[in-house]
């Protein structure tokens, strides 16, 4: 027990200072266990139970694991104040900053008999020096994120993580100019509070650092959350002044609603919507202009949201606008790129089929002569009813190739003549079902099974029929031949992303990356008897379309061609 005259002394004098601190103290003896404290440590240290008569150890918890560090064991041995913070994580998964001095209390003698420590919750102090320089940390991170949604998530995730600006909710809105609206992007944010008892335990007891929280939120981002869709059916006219988030926009002010359930001038769908008595919505301001409204609350803790708060908030939210308006830009920048880089391969690809054509063509014409003499003469010969047996059959042989030989110089006459397109509305599926009744017979003798999956909504577009037929029946027939023992090939047509997209696939050969990436250049073939031609003709005309094709393939899996023609 604590000597009475101690005791006495605490009770004139400790108990005035610690209270005028809004402290908590303990006295130790030399074991390290308690003998006196005041109610307020019980508070601070987030205890159930008295800590009078125990250790240390058990009260403290994160003190005395390493005595080289433990400022109560260098207090001890020093006989000197010693200072120490420590971290507790509160059953609300809320992290809460104590500064403990102790001090030695000695005798007459000036030998140590007990210890004072006092236990300050620091909380308020450390969060705003915490926040300043997240704040720092998070403007940096913003500004090397250049993928929007990306950075929209990362924006969301530093205004909800308790190790940042720590909102139990946050939703984005972004102005669109050409509808006239702001409309809800994204959510982040629990959306019960069982989920968030759950997730604050989670993220104290994992993520201490801002960046580790990010990189986890980022792998486990979900967008199919009940807040997450809800914010996505959110949309308002930017005429609707009334509206909370349209005022916010056009008034480029910040608005703090502490009773919304009860204010007669606040429209209660949004209110409703969003389900939160206390709000805040910050506008994004980027060059004077409104592109967007991050809106906040404390839906599940009750927190109130403070001044200092919506400066934090505010403050993080001109950065986020800044970032975003750069994002925008570089999302416009690298779309240019792309539409640069596709206009010039295509020039360069249809600048090469034509010097490939041209010379195809002189080929063609200077041994097509030659060639239909040989042919004429190998014909004569095998008529002739006098030549034995092995002339004849080796005319034979010369007609067959010579035949062959005009094939190809047929196909390669095609490819380099000029067709003239003549584009009219038209139906694909109608395209596609005259292709599969034509090849009917085709597929029975090729023991294909056919599947088709049309799409009866899609609309009609402008094509050259004749063109795109000739386009289906090389892929088609592509893929017969690629399944030489037979198998299953399926058409499907789809709209996706303001194209019709249409499937083609077999259960053939496949084929190689090496062959894959030059399937479409001219003359290329796998074939015994290809010309490389079909393939090359196919992608021009895709591409005169203002589409372009894709392709899947794997090794005895099977290939897919998809061809997107714009609606």
């Amino acid at each position: 027990m604590l000597p009475q005259i101690l005791k006495d002394k605490v009770d004139n004098v400790l108990y005035n200072v610690v209270d005028a601190l809004d402290a908590g103290f303990s006295i130790l003896d030399k074991d390290l266990n308690i003998v006196c404290a005041n109610e307020k440590l019980s508070s601070i240290l987030n205890l159930e139970y008295d800590p009078i008569g125990k250790t240390c150890r058990e009260v403290y918890k994160c003190e005395c694991k390493d005595n080289k560090y433990c400022s109560v064991f260098q207090a001890l041995s020093s006989g000197k104040k010693q200072f120490c913070e420590t971290q507790l994580i509160t059953e609300r998964g809320e992290r809460r900053y104590i500064q403990n001095i102790s001090t030695p209390l000695k005798d007459e003698k000036n030998g140590i008999t007990h210890l004072l420590k006092l236990s300050i919750d620091v909380t308020a102090q450390e969060e705003k020096i915490h926040q300043l320089s997240l704040l720092r940390k998070l403007a940096e991170l913003m500004q090397g994120t250049l993928q929007i949604d990306r950075l929209l998530h990362l924006i969301l995730t530093c205004v909800t993580a308790g190790t940042a600006l720590g909102f139990n909710r946050a939703r984005l809105f972004l102005v669109d100019k050409e509808r006239d609206i702001v409309y809800g992007k994204m959510a982040v944010g629990p959306s019960s509070l069982e989920e968030a008892n759950r997730i604050w335990s989670e993220i104290a007891k994992k993520y201490e650092k801002l960046e580790d929280l990010i990189q986890a939120s980022e792998d486990n981002y979900r967008d199919d959350t009940p807040l997450h869709m809800i914010t996505r059916l959110m949309a308002y006219s930017l005429r609707d002044e009334n509206e909370v988030i349209v005022s916010c926009v056009k008034n480029k002010k910040i608005i703090w609603e502490r009773d919304a359930f009860h204010n007669p001038n606040i429209d209660k769908k949004f209110v409703n919507m969003i389900g939160a008595n206390e709000f805040v919505c910050i506008p994004l301001i980027a060059k004077d202009e409104t592109i967007g409204v991050i809106c906040v609350d404390n839906l599940y803790s009750k927190k109130p949201i403070i001044e200092e708060h919506i400066q934090g908030l505010t403050t993080f939210a001109n950065r986020a606008a800044l970032a975003i308006e750069n994002a925008a830009a570089y999302k416009i920048l690298s779309e240019k790129v792309r539409q640069l880089e596709e206009t010039q391969d295509r020039l360069i690809r249809s600048e090469r089929l034509a010097v490939i054509g041209n010379m195809a063509a002189y080929v063609a014409h200077e041994i097509r002569n030659p060639l239909a003499t040989i042919g004429g003469f190998a014909r004569s010969i095998l008529r002739a009813s006098n030549q034995d047996d092995q002339i004849r059959q080796n005319a034979g042989i010369i007609v067959e190739e010579v035949s062959r030989l005009e094939r190809i110089l047929a196909n390669i006459m095609d490819f380099s003549k000029p067709v003239e397109s003549v584009k009219v509305a038209s139906q694909i599926n109608e395209i596609l079902e005259n292709i599969c009744s034509l090849m009917d017979p085709y597929f029975k003798n090729g023991r294909i099974k056919l599947t088709k999956i049309f799409n009866s909504m899609i609309p009609k577009i402008i094509i050259d029929p004749t063109q795109i037929k000739q386009v289906f029946l090389n892929l088609i027939k592509n893929a017969v031949e690629s399944m030489p023992g037979g198998g299953a090939l399926t058409i499907e047509t789809i709209v996706e992303d303001k194209h019709i997209k249409i499937n083609i696939t077999d259960t053939g050969e496949g084929m190689t990356a090496e062959i894959m990436q030059n399937i479409f250049v001219p003359f290329f073939t796998t074939k015994v008897d290809g010309t490389g031609v079909g393939l090359a003709v196919s992608h021009k005309i895709v591409d005169d379309h203002g589409g372009y094709i894709k392709v899947k393939s794997s090794l005895q899996e099977g290939t897919t061609f998809s061809i997107y023609l714009p609606i």
